[in-house]
């Protein structure tokens, strides 16, 4: 994985930084994943990013949030409020 300062700006006394985060797939396969973890991953990227939504349909709600939140932590993909769901993409 690697981090590039895009911007870094001090407002009232705090750093803002700007980040682009390259994350290398061969990284992202040697870490640790499940099945149902590669397979939601592969299907991110061949989308592009996904809903929520689209991804309960497929795998259950429960499991669907549960490989979420796992892939969120290990920093492979982000998250984002969109309406009344999420559309998850690959960082």
């Amino acid at each position: 994985m690697r981090a590039h300062i895009l911007k870094a700006t001090c407002e009232n006394g705090k750093l803002i930084l700007f980040l682009r985060v390259e994350v290398d797939l061969g990284y992202a396969y040697k870490m640790k994943l499940s099945g149902l973890e590669k397979d939601v991953l592969e299907l991110i990227l061949q989308n592009g990013s996904v809903t929520q939504k689209e991804l309960s349909k497929r795998f259950g709600k429960v499991k669907a949030c549960r490989i979420i939140q796992e892939l969120e932590k290990k920093g492979l993909i982000e998250r984002r409020k969109k309406g009344r769901t999420y559309v998850i993409r690959v960082i």
